[in-house]
């Protein structure tokens, strides 16, 4: 509230005028507090609420999944071809025939598998596909090659040859040229951690190489487990090798583990040792064990385990890890929130489902109203639930990049959004 002093006299009658005229003394006083009820009004008023504003809307019956592909790109996958639109504008950019079962982004690369229907592989990584590299922005061919591909900082890992004797493959993903090459290693695994590959040779030895180059850091004999094969595990600070052995029935079981400290390659406990991290938002990582050990959701910086991960699935979120009644599978209701700090239970997205996720991230979720019908979409920030707006049909899966969202919907439509700050 702004008071404005008019003094002690301000109910007696005025004197003649010896100034100005009356009419404009008043004019000036209004003038006045219209400027300072307008600097009050502006002071107090809130925030701009953001929006969605629609950039593009088209029929697309058999869209199967719509995906992020950095921070400027959506694909929009069917059983007929992947299509990527521009993420400011709406438009599409380039189109490709085929299904697609992977993408990986590498900078201004696309790489992209197509599923080879006739391949009836038993082993997933060891199945050909058409891996395909395309300019992000044109859609022109880059390379073509038969091979599973998997990303690792910014290098494409091919795998080949016999499951017990693999033979690894590390490829420029600009040209698909050949770095460099492990044959026929009785076990290895590409250490994320370290940006090295982690060998275990035919002659036991275990030997670690540079990601990039190949090129031999150390090599050393260590203590192998018991069993008729052995595997290398990499976790954030130790390198582990596991043992395994098939029993009287035929069924391959693990004999047992031994861990080894990565800076020296000396014997280490098991305790928090794991092999696979997923971003879970909020600075948190989701960690899984090699065996049927409790996962944990653990500081990303230090590894440090915050709690263990109850469920089947397990979804971050900028807003913290969210919980579920039922699985936590993506469309599943939300019941709550963990707070990115401290992590206590927050129930402000209870009700919601997801319908957008980033690996294990989820960023849009959507709330159906039946009054009339439509969706309420928000999106998940650091400070908890953001409302974006309501699109009056129901949305089947989104993806997000910053600024924009798209979504396909039970009409048998996608739909791109900008996420803007203008007041609805």
């Amino acid at each position: 509230m702004t008071v404005i002093d008019l003094g002690a006299d301000w109910a007696a009658e005025p004197a003649p005028p010896t100034g100005p005229r009356r009419g404009s003394t008043v004019l000036a006083a209004t003038a006045v507090c219209g400027v300072l009820l307008a600097c009050t009004m502006t002071a107090a008023a809130p925030a701009p609420e953001p929006r969605l504003t629609e950039l593009a809307r088209w029929a697309e019956p058999q869209a199967l999944m719509v995906a992020a592909a950095g921070v400027d790109t959506v694909l929009v996958h069917t059983p007929a071809e992947v299509a990527a639109y521009d993420a400011a504008d709406g438009r599409r950019r380039w189109r490709l025939p085929g299904s697609t079962e992977w993408v990986h982004d590498v900078g201004d690369v696309l790489v992209l598998g197509f599923s080879r229907p006739e391949s009836t592989s038993a082993q997933p990584q060891l199945a050909l596909a058409d891996a395909v590299a395309v300019d992000r922005r044109t859609g022109q061919v880059r390379w073509r090659a038969a091979a599973y591909l998997e990303q690792v900082a910014g290098t494409l890992v091919s795998f080949s040859g016999h499951p017990e004797q693999p033979v690894v493959e590390l490829h420029d993903p600009a040209t698909f040229a050949l770095r460099w090459r492990v044959a026929a290693a009785r076990s290895f695994v590409v250490d994320r951690w370290g940006s090295a590959l982690w060998e275990l040779a035919a002659d036991g030895g275990l030997v670690e190489h540079d990601l990039a180059t190949g090129a031999v850091r150390r090599s050393a004999r260590v203590r192998l487990p018991a069993g008729t094969r052995v595997a290398v595990l990499a976790s954030r600070d130790a390198i582990g090798i596991v043992g395994y052995r098939f029993d009287a029935n035929g069924v391959e079981g693990r004999t047992g583990v031994l861990w080894y400290d990565r800076a020296r390659l000396a014997a280490a406990g098991a305790e928090n040792r794991w092999p696979w991290e997923a971003d879970c938002g909020a600075g948190t990582s989701c960690a899984y064990p090699y065996d049927e050990g409790p996962p944990y959701l653990i500081d990303s910086a230090t590894g440090a385990p915050i709690r263990p991960l109850e469920g089947s699935s397990h979804v971050g979120s900028p807003a913290g890890l969210l919980l579920f009644d039922d699985g936590g599978e993506p469309g599943s209701v939300v019941r709550a929130r963990l707070e990115p700090t401290g992590h206590r239970p927050r129930t402000d997205v209870a009700g919601w489902r997801v319908m957008s996720m980033t690996g294990q991230v989820a960023r849009i979720l959507g709330h159906e109203d039946g009054d009339p019908f439509a969706t309420h979409v928000a999106e998940l920030t650091a400070d908890g639930l953001r409302p974006l707006g309501r699109e009056p049909h129901g949305l089947v899966q989104c993806a997000s990049v910053p600024r924009a969202v798209a979504c396909t919907t039970k009409a048998g439509e996608v739909v791109i959004w900008r996420i803007g700050e203008e007041r609805p």
